[in-house]
């Protein structure tokens, strides 16, 4: 009894390691796990590993993983980027080649490849398709990179098979990303798909096309849209009722109109337009940055509430004009609000001190604010005294000591009966209106 764990110890020493008895299923498993890299590399330490990568769930191509270069690095001679554009093709393919197409559970494009290259392209999404990929990830403009900003035209981007959602396998994409590509449906496309995420940026897409693709994804969860050309009018008539995150930024609409009643999460970039949100009544998160040169704080007290009447959470970037006095509307509550941020971009003649009391008028709908101020405007407006008994932190960045600013933050401290920490300083803290969130 005392030798046997010796035996067994020595006959184990003669056999395979353990891993090479593991079932197949579970050695898949480890591998989907590495990197497709990692994968790769992983062939070479046994015989009998050589054909796992093959059946890797992850297939992402990039420059780092395809050529070993890291962002940032492209030349400026062209010559030599149509030479690593054909290198990353040739990869591309001997791996497709090699890869069975099982198991594949996301499939990434990241490089800059555009119409020139549609062959390769429409070979690649159709593998995606027939492997039944759930993530398709396509970015053809993946980097501005330092020193060099590639110019394009939508002439020159890579338009998406016709056929790819009326295919057997858009049935299987939950997740779907594009980046600067163009995108036509086909006419005998009539859905459904089984989206859940949804995320389009620089793609050239006409608002018919767009409308009768969200018709068609009542799964859809989340939805973002980004510089998408030339979608004027966006207005989704079928509810999307299980749309939890809606983000528009960049798009030039003039009006937007989605039903949307389980939404959590709303952004907006872009110019004071019309927005309907329908019946709406469980966001508690939203960011709006409004565009543009003109006065938008009216809309801002007006408008929005209409839209985000049950916003817990808001973060808003507007601009107002010394010139502007008062508000020609009446101003509406945010019933359900507990925090607003505001960065306000202070347009107009310096010596004209009008206009930018109307901030005061805050008082009305929060208990908690963030104000920004930027540029060096005076200005002067008479406002009624009013108690507020909610508002208990006030925060002030960019405060030179202009009267303007002062008078807005000595009216809010006399107002403000239950506040108990008040933060003034001349350090710019805000949310910038285009490039996000600054500190200077």
């Amino acid at each position: 009894m005392m030798l046997s764990p010796v035996k067994c110890t020595a006959k184990r020493s003669k056999s395979e390691p353990v891993i090479h008895s593991l079932p197949e299923g579970i050695m898949h498993d480890i591998i989907s796990r590495l990197t497709l890299k990692d994968a790769v590399r992983a062939s070479l330490v046994s015989t009998n590993w050589r054909r796992l990568w093959t059946c890797h769930s992850n297939l992402c191509f990039d420059s780092p993983t395809i050529l070993n270069r890291e962002y940032g690095t492209i030349s400026r001679s062209s010559s030599r980027r149509g030479r690593r554009r054909r290198r990353f093709i040739r990869r591309v393919d001997a791996i497709l080649e090699s890869h069975s197409g099982t198991g594949l559970r996301r499939f990434g494009i990241t490089f800059a490849l555009d119409a020139r290259h549609t062959e390769h392209l429409d070979r690649w999404l159709k593998f995606a398709l027939d492997s039944r990929a759930s993530e398709i990830a396509v970015n053809l403009f993946p980097v501005f990179y330092k020193g060099f900003v590639r110019s394009y035209e939508w002439e020159d981007a890579y338009t998406l098979p016709s056929h790819m959602f009326s295919s057997q396998g858009a049935s299987y994409i939950e997740s779907l990303e594009l980046v600067f590509a163009s995108l036509k449906l086909s006419r005998d496309f009539y859905g459904p798909l089984k989206l859940r995420v949804l995320d389009l940026q620089s793609v050239h897409m006409s608002e018919g096309d767009l409308e009768l693709l969200l018709s068609k994804c009542s799964s859809l969860e989340c939805l973002r849209l980004g510089r998408c050309y030339p979608v004027l009018n966006l207005k989704v008539q079928k509810p999307l009722c299980r749309l939890r995150n809606l983000s528009v930024r960049g798009c030039q609409l003039q009006v937007m109109e989605f039903s949307a009643p389980n939404l959590a999460k709303f952004e907006y970039s872009g110019q004071a337009i019309p927005i309907t949100l329908g019946e709406s009544m469980k966001p508690t998160e939203a960011t709006v940055t409004l565009l543009g040169y003109d006065d938008t704080l009216e809309h801002v007290f007006t408008e929005l509430p209409k839209t985000l009447s049950h916003v817990e959470t808001l973060s808003v970037n507007t601009c107002i004009n010394t010139e502007v006095v008062g508000f020609s509307n009446c101003l509406m509550k945010f019933t359900h609000l507990i925090k607003l941020e505001v960065t306000v971009s202070i347009l107009g003649d310096s010596r004209i001190r009008n206009g930018i009391l109307r901030l005061v008028s805050l008082l009305e709908m929060l208990p908690h604010v963030s104000v920004g101020f930027s540029n060096e405007p005076e200005a002067y407006w008479h406002f009624r005294p009013c108690a507020h008994s909610h508002l208990e932190q006030f925060e002030v960045s960019g405060f030179i000591g202009l009267r303007s600013q002062l008078e807005v933050v000595l009216c809010i401290l006399d107002n403000a009966v239950a506040l108990r920490r008040m933060s003034v300083e001349p350090r710019v803290t805000a949310h910038d209106r285009v490039f996000g969130h600054l500190a200077e």
